[in-house]
């Protein structure tokens, strides 16, 4: 299971890289991102409407179709699990886990009752995990996606791809820096806005530069994304399910009807 799951999450990882935001963008969809206000409307909040119309509910579709694919992952191994804990009695690694384990293996698989509870109880876990997961990853979203200039700001010039030195002292001298640079994303981007022209005549030009400076803060959002989506899972998907699952276990109790059918049972037994 351990390399099925580092191969779906290096899956789902390319699917979130490969996804793009559309490129035909109109005069009439800059015009009415920047409309008409009291105040002041600059290219960056026409640049963050149209990212929100545009890009967001994407890539929201997109993280959602991640959750769905590491909770399909994780419904699967119900009979794998089961497998393993049948064919453990003997081996060598059976002093490694419980004896009670192939006991409890063989019980699920005669009794449908028990074995369609345990299996109901572990599709309900699976459920609550995507429901946090989506949760949690859609209010990311939403923060990165109202103020994206923020986000931009933390982060190091995605041209230099050289790997950072893991030694000690080259961190160390890397801070200073780095406090320097902070404002280096900044600088640029209102280099890029000085270069908008303001001739109402130039907005096939005006388009062209919004659409640019758009791709670019989509490739910063959807890099922050997919570097965290084996964080998520991890912390957010699979360790507080298997940390709440043996609660969730210890919780299961029969239903009337289940009760019924159990009492039925032992009455033709007897």
């Amino acid at each position: 299971g351990g390399a099925m799951y580092r191969r779906m999450i290096s899956e789902v990882e390319i699917f979130l890289r490969f996804s793009d935001i559309s490129e035909n963008m109109s005069k009439r969809d800059v015009i009415q991102a920047r409309g008409v206000s009291m105040g002041s409307v600059t290219w960056r909040d026409v640049v963050v409407k149209l990212l929100g119309h545009e890009a967001h509910m994407p890539l929201r579709r997109r993280v959602q179709y991640v959750g769905e694919r590491i909770k399909w992952f994780f419904m699967l191994q119900k009979e794998a699990v089961i497998e393993f804990m049948t064919k453990l009695e003997g081996t060598p690694s059976a002093n490694m886990y419980s004896k009670l384990f192939p006991k409890r293996a063989k019980l699920i698989q005669k009794n449908d009752i028990i074995k369609r509870r345990v299996y109901e109880t572990y599709d309900k876990a699976c459920d609550r995990q995507l429901q946090q997961f989506c949760e949690l990853f859609d209010n990311m979203l939403t923060s990165e996606f109202s103020n994206p200039w923020v986000f931009l700001r933390e982060n190091d010039d995605p041209a230099n791809d050289s790997l950072p030195s893991v030694s000690f002292d080259d961190v160390k001298a890397r801070v200073p820096k780095d406090i320097q640079d902070r404002s280096r994303i900044e600088m640029k981007l209102s280099k890029w806005l000085q270069e908008f022209p303001t001739d109402e005549h130039q907005m096939d030009v005006v388009v062209d530069k919004v659409q640019q400076l758009m791709v670019q803060t989509y490739g910063f959002i959807r890099s922050q994304v997919c570097d965290q989506v084996e964080l998520f899972a991890e912390s957010f998907f699979k360790l507080p399910m298997m940390r709440r699952l043996e609660e969730d276990m210890s919780l299961i109790t029969f239903s009337d009807e289940d009760s019924a059918h159990q009492q039925a049972h032992r009455a033709q037994l007897n």
